[in-house]
C-alpha cells in the first residue's frame, strides 16, 4: 500500500515538473519574474521539485499582464491567437471575415488560389505527358531490339529450319 501511494506520489510530482519546465521555456522572457528565462530552465532542471515550486512561486508571470479581457494559454501570459499587424485582432464570432473572408487584405493561400491550382494542374499533366512520352520511346527501343534479335534467328534461305 506504501508502495503504491508513493508511485502516485511521484507521478504528481513528474507531472507538476514537467508542467513548470513546460511553463518555463514557453514564457515571455520579458514577463518572467526574479530570475532570467534560461536560468529558470536550468535551476527547474537541476533541482527537480524544490525548482519546479519556486517557479510557481517567484519566477511564473503574473496573470494580470497579459491584458485585461485578452484569451491566454496557459499562464505564460500569451494570447490564444495573436493579433494581426495593424489591424484588429481576430473574432471568434460574426461573418468570418477576420477568419480570411470579406475583410482579408492580401493573396489567398495557395490551396484557395485558382491561379496556384491551375498551374499545378498543368504541371502534373505535363510531368505525366512527358512520363508517358519516355515510356513509350522505351517500349519502341525494346520492340525494335526484339525484331532485330528475332531476324539474326532466322535461318538463311538456302538453309533448313531445325524442327522441334
Amino acid at each position: 500500500m506504501l508502495l503504491r501511494f508513493g508511485g502516485i506520489l511521484f507521478l504528481v510530482a513528474l507531472a507538476v515538473w514537467l508542467y513548470c519546465l513546460l511553463d518555463a521555456v514557453t514564457s515571455d522572457r520579458h514577463a518572467v519574474r526574479r530570475l532570467p528565462k534560461g536560468l529558470w530552465v536550468v535551476v527547474i532542471l537541476l533541482t527537480f521539485e524544490i525548482g519546479a515550486v519556486a517557479w510557481l512561486v517567484w519566477g511564473r508571470p503574473r496573470s494580470v499582464e497579459a491584458g485585461p479581457g485578452r484569451p491566454r494559454l496557459g499562464s505564460s501570459g500569451r494570447t490564444a491567437w495573436p493579433s494581426r499587424p495593424g489591424g484588429p485582432g481576430r473574432t471568434a464570432g460574426g461573418n468570418g471575415a477576420a477568419f480570411g473572408g470579406a475583410g482579408r487584405s492580401g493573396r489567398p493561400a495557395p490551396d484557395d488560389d485558382p491561379e496556384f491550382l491551375a498551374r499545378l494542374d498543368r504541371q502534373a499533366a505535363a510531368d505525366h505527358e512527358k512520363l508517358l512520352g519516355s515510356w513509350e520511346a522505351d517500349l519502341r527501343r525494346r520492340e525494335e531490339e526484339l525484331r532485330r534479335d528475332g531476324d539474326d534467328d532466322e535461318p538463311e534461305d538456302g538453309e533448313d529450319r531445325p524442327r522441334s
